[in-house]
């Protein structure tokens, strides 16, 4: 091409000038002696005809788009990939959860497993609560000096004080107010409530320690625990009982702490006197509806019941005769160990007799033995 170009540019052989090149396309297309560029080429041949349609097609869009679709790698291959396999391992999910509840379906229809639920209702339908009957003759500590708070703790309840059992004590209430059986099944289960059983543990300690034995720190544990149990049992009180319930239910926790110090404290009943009841009454309602009792509400307490008859619907023994048996038992105690110190100083001298009695004697040589040597 170089070559031919150079030999367009160069002279004739009759011309003395050398012919400028072409300097537009219209001076180009008059030097070629053309109408237009470039030419149409003319195929009659159909061989070429198939070919130039052939281009065509490979050159479209679409068949470029295919052909890089299927031989260049894509960034978003894995991903595609990632997504396929995410699906296939949901559907065996799917699948193996659905066989692990037909599993169980077979395991609960199993005779050993139906033996054992059969067992457990049975347990839960005849299983009774011990009751733990405190002799009186047993040397537990019955008044308030012997008895200390153990000290709060967040996530467990501080017993009642000489095995006291919250729920026999708002058993013991409730049959005092002599309500029929539907009132009483009612408010039994409202009473027995998990809230409730705090309400009475926390309510006594802190009682407790605010009469008797102060500590601060652990009564304003008592008393932020108090107020979560009381918005708990608040909470789960029907609305239609609501009103009729928090009537009643002061005056009966109000009781329910009196009878435990009296329960747990015998020896010191002359301790919960008129005042005592009438200071744990206004605190309770205070507490409970913003309102103090009228003055004198626990002269309808049956309290002659209270004093005389325990939460286990045992006869009380008087606080008189309990002190009386006391002396008795360590008057008892002090005849024994004075029977005790007669036997063992006669165990020690008939020892030493026997000792003397069973002690070999020692000869001694006799005269005519010692002449003889």
């Amino acid at each position: 091409m170089v070559g031919q170009q150079k030999q367009q540019w160069m002279p004739t052989a009759g011309s003395q000038k050398t012919q400028e090149p072409p300097k537009s396309f219209e001076e180009f297309l008059q030097f070629q002696n053309l109408d237009y560029w470039p030419k149409e080429i003319g195929f009659q041949n159909n061989k070429w005809i198939h070919l130039l349609r052939s281009v065509k097609e490979d050159s479209s869009f679409i068949s470029i788009y295919s052909y890089l679709w299927n031989t260049v790698p894509r960034i978003d291959e894995a991903l595609v990939k990632m997504d396929s396999r995410l699906h296939e391992c949901s559907l065996l999910l799917k699948h193996h959860a659905c066989r692990i509840f037909e599993w169980n379906d077979m395991i609960s229809k199993t005779t050993a497993f139906e033996k054992l639920e059969r067992y457990k209702t049975f347990i839960k339908k005849y299983d009774k609560k011990r009751k733990i009957m405190l002799s009186d003759m047993m040397m537990t500590k019955k008044n308030i000096e012997g008895c200390n708070f153990s000290g709060f703790k967040r996530n467990e309840l501080t017993q009642l004080p000489r095995h006291l059992d919250a729920e026999r004590i708002y058993i013991f209430v409730l049959k005092s107010h002599n309500y029929d059986e539907r009132v009483f099944k009612t408010w039994k289960i409202h009473f027995l409530s998990e809230a409730s059983i705090a309400l009475l543990h926390d309510c006594f300690w802190w009682w407790f320690l605010h009469k008797f034995k102060t500590h601060r720190e652990n009564q304003d544990y008592l008393f932020d625990r108090i107020s979560e149990s009381y918005a708990t049992l608040f909470v789960s009180i029907p609305l239609n009982r609501k009103d009729t319930f928090f009537q009643i239910y002061p005056d009966c926790l109000a009781q329910a702490i009196y009878v435990t110090f009296q329960e747990a404290f015998p020896e010191s009943s002359e301790l919960f006197n008129d005042e005592f009841k009438e200071d744990l009454g206004n605190t309770i309602f205070l507490w409970l509806s913003g309102l103090k009792p009228p003055r004198g509400f626990w002269t309808h307490w049956k309290l002659k019941e209270l004093s005389t008859i325990t939460t286990h619907g045992s006869t009380k023994t008087p606080a008189k005769s309990i002190k009386q048996k006391n002396r008795n038992g360590e008057e008892h105690v002090s005849d024994d160990m004075d029977t005790t110190k007669m036997l063992k100083n006669a165990r020690v001298s008939l020892s030493s007799t026997f000792k003397e009695v069973s002690r070999p004697a020692i000869k001694t040589p006799s005269k005519g033995y010692e002449e003889t040597l």
